[in-house]
């Protein structure tokens, strides 16, 4: 299965060639229910943006359209319509007061079956109040009001729903960078873009450059800003992960199907992963060898990606973010030993088998950490357990490296070929080309299977045109 160079070529191909279960295009569902809060003669607001069910589909479609063309993993799953009566007290409940937006998700709390509030979605009540939309941050963002004059376009639906997943607006005013994202720039709700332009880089929109441009264009155009005469397209690189932490938080009410992240640039990647947006896999197959596949998404970040095996025997689908992956299934072009634990030469065999150890000894303590890890307070404990993490495995990877060696001195043949290659991806995976070179040499030379030779001479130039662009 080669270069599935598109999102929608990337989930066709691997659910026809899997015989994978889906609809319509691989995402991972965001469940959402829609109650209308009928009027006391069992009405709904007889004119508004969000009163028909056609209005609610068409801005759900917009959320979605622009989940995708940002390479969100998300789109948005509407699981219900409800016409809500005996509840007309809060059929003018307006977004802007504090009581009675309260009072309603209050109401929704206590009294579920009458208010048809779910504890397994997006609980979205439409009244026939006057205001905008409201949603609810996380830990409580079960909720969201909305009367009948948003003004967010195309989707005020997504707009909410960016709070609940613990986005803020680009204007927000509480904290260093404004929204808590880095990568937005200065922003005013009331500034037109030439005066964003003008207070971020002292010029009008039309003399700045491309760059620059495109800064005032991300928070101008922004899903989260009030900048409502043009359209609000776009996502940040932190809002999208912002959004991808808080969606695998609440994976277990909210999401129809759980996200399995797989990210090979992810910081610490193979100190600790377990699936999650913090903690992704190195690797597809990592991920594909560590199961609990059945009802997941498996969540490729930007990039290039290699499977092994034949086939994934789950309820399983994938999906691309950040911008286009590709998979492709690898093929067996040379043999080489791989149980040299079981080596007729007791002296190679004794010391795999004692990398081997190392090796269990390091995972244990990744395993252990990674529990801490999901149990910390914040990203400052995390990352010192991160740290301690790496000192702690570093010494037992460094070991069984030690121990490679000591059978590469015994080992002949297609044996000695196995470890040295193994050095090799070990040495180029800690960033020492150095002697990854060394030993993908050592390789090519002695091998008489030319793929294997091609094959290290390959890796072995990639890994000096990853030192050279790192630096």
């Amino acid at each position: 299965m080669k270069n599935l160079r598109t999102y929608i070529a990337l989930c066709a191909l691997i659910l026809f060639i899997f015989g994978i279960q889906a609809i319509a295009l691989a995402s991972v569902p965001l469940r959402v229910s829609i109650k209308f809060i009928l009027d006391a003669n069992g009405n709904r607001p007889v004119s508004g943006n969000l009163n028909t069910n056609a209005e609610v589909n068409a801005e759900v479609d917009s959320g979605n359209s622009i989940l995708r063309t940002t390479y969100t993993e998300d789109q948005i799953q509407l699981i219900e319509f409800v016409d809500l009566s005996g509840v007309s007290q809060h059929f003018t409940a307006n977004i802007y007061n504090d009581t009675q937006f309260n009072a309603l998700r209050t109401a929704a709390e206590n009294d579920p079956a009458t208010y048809h509030w779910r504890t397994d979605s997006i609980n979205i009540y439409i009244n026939g109040g006057a205001g905008s939309a409201r949603g609810s941050f996380p830990p409580g963002n079960q909720y969201i009001l909305m009367n009948q004059w948003c003004g967010n376009t195309p989707s005020c639906i997504l707009h909410e729903i960016g709070h609940n997943l613990n986005l803020m607006h680009t204007h927000e005013p509480c904290c260093t960078n404004q929204d808590e994202c880095s990568d937005t720039i200065t922003d005013n709700s009331g500034w037109t873009k030439d005066q964003v332009a003008q207070n971020n880089f002292g010029a009008t929109y039309a003399n700045l450059n491309a760059s620059q441009k495109n800064q005032v264009d991300l928070v101008y155009n922004n899903v989260m800003s009030y900048h409502t005469d043009e359209p609000q397209l776009r996502l940040s690189t932190c809002q999208r992960g912002r959004v991808s932490t808080q969606n695998y938080t609440d994976r277990s009410w909210m999401l129809g199907r759980t996200p399995i992240h797989v990210n090979k640039f992810a910081p610490f990647c193979g100190i600790l992963q377990n699936g999650s947006f913090s903690f992704p896999y190195c690797t597809l197959q990592s991920a594909l060898n560590a199961g609990g596949l059945n009802n997941g998404v498996l969540v490729l970040e930007q990039g290039a990606y290699t499977m092994t095996q034949e086939t994934i025997n789950a309820n399983v689908e994938i999906v691309t973010r950040s911008g286009a992956s590709t998979v492709d299934r690898g093929v067996q072009l040379w043999i080489l030993p791989v149980d040299l634990a079981s080596s007729t030469n007791p002296a190679v065999a004794g010391a795999v088998k004692a990398a081997q150890d190392e090796d269990t000894a390091e995972r244990t303590i990744l395993r252990e950490a990674l529990t801490l890890a999901e149990k910390a307070a914040g990203p400052e404990e995390k990352s010192v357990i991160r740290a301690e993490t790496e000192v702690r495995a570093g010494i037992h990877r460094a070991n069984a490296i030690k121990m490679l060696h000591e059978a590469e001195r015994y080992a002949t043949g297609d044996e000695k070929l196995a470890v040295q290659l193994e050095l090799a991806q070990r040495y180029r995976q800690a960033g020492n080309c150095v002697l990854a070179e060394k030993y993908y040499g050592l390789v090519a030379t002695a091998t008489d299977q030319s793929a294997l030779r091609e094959e290290a001479l390959r890796r072995s130039k990639q890994c000096s045109a990853e030192t050279n662009t790192s630096q």
